[in-house]
């Protein structure tokens, strides 16, 4: 969201793209501190907007579409069960056996996916509510991009203290047969996830070959590149899953198996600040390092940043709870 520019009314700004009787607006009329998104100090008045951005999200992303996480707080320290108890029947005075469970400790912290964009405050100022949706909607899709490929491909190993690794790396791969029926048979069988909790997940390319082999009925009937039903589970599609031309990804995951960490999301704006205008900054603080590349100042070149920030972590809790099949390919020969 962008904040009205001076010379403008900026009540009048925010009923013009929101509505005269928006949370926005009715807020604007008490007296308010420029700033963030977050409340307190400095809050940025931005309750529906920011509510219809984390939504979008929430919508695009494989992890907001999955279903039966096990949300954790973020550095807590929680026992994750690996192995589940048993229950028996039991004859008169006769003893209980004692189930085998498994527990590990562990403790989540939360790590950072960011986008930054620049503009210059006049196209701000004369920007329409088109122009303020393309730099949100960038934001979105580069974050989901981001979060998706992180969480779905194998390759990702991860970062120690920057970023976590995806929930299929290390998983020994099932070489796919050709023939979906048959993968599908081979993945259930390897997995020992709980499936009333599971959903595939593969990019659209691949869902809509196997629900254009399976001909509109069968195990795929419903299938599509939006995703739909596979063998009676629900399938997650994402341009994020790799996908080659000696095939694709499809993956089976528990979604009870997969603890999560997730801290919410931010838009901060500023008009004031020095950005180091680079795809590689060199800048930090907690070792103090300078900005070395292209420092600009906001305020001297009249421009504004957006920043989006999301703090999230995962892990793969439980063995068995993520099959994959690679290579495949349902295409007609």
């Amino acid at each position: 969201m962008l904040a009205s520019m001076p010379g403008d009314d900026p009540i009048a700004f925010a009923a013009k793209h929101w509505g005269a009787k928006s949370t926005v607006v009715q807020e604007m009329k008490a007296a308010i501190s420029g700033g963030e998104t977050t409340d307190g100090s400095g809050a940025l008045v931005m309750n529906e907007s920011v509510a219809e951005f984390f939504d979008t999200v929430r919508s695009l992303s494989i992890l907001g579409r999955m279903q039966g996480l096990r949300r954790l707080p973020a550095r807590v320290p929680v026992l994750l069960q690996a192995s589940g108890s048993t229950a028996y029947w039991i004859g008169e005075s006769k003893a209980i056996p004692v189930s085998r469970t498994a527990f590990s400790r562990d403790t989540l912290d939360v790590y950072k996916v960011a986008a930054l964009t620049v503009f210059s405050r006049e196209m701000a100022a004369s920007a329409s509510e088109r122009a303020i949706a393309v730099i949100k909607n960038d934001l979105i899709e580069a974050g989901v991009r981001l979060l998706d490929l992180s969480l779905i491909d194998p390759s990702v190993a991860g970062t120690a203290d920057v970023s976590p690794a995806s929930i299929t790396h290390g998983v020994t791969p099932i070489a796919s047969s050709g023939d979906l029926a048959d993968d599908v048979e081979a993945v259930i069988a390897a997995f020992t996830g709980s499936l009333l909790t599971a959903s595939w997940v593969m990019s659209p390319r691949l869902a809509a070959q196997a629900g254009i082999r399976a001909g509109g009925k069968g195990i795929a009937a419903d299938l599509g590149a939006r995703g739909g039903m596979l063998a009676g589970l629900p399938v997650l599609t994402s341009e994020s899953v790799p996908l080659t031309s000696d095939g694709g990804m499809l993956a089976l995951i528990d979604a009870s198996g997969i603890a999560v960490v997730e801290e919410g999301m931010k838009i901060s704006r500023s008009t004031e600040a020095m950005v180091e205008m680079s795809d590689t900054p060199t800048g930090a603080t907690d070792t103090p390092t300078a900005a070395t590349a292209s420092r600009v100042s906001l305020f001297q070149s009249d421009s504004a940043a957006l920043k989006m920030t999301a703090r999230v972590n995962w892990l793969r809790a439980r063995a068995g709870s993520v099959v994959v099949i690679e290579g495949a390919n349902y295409a007609a020969a």
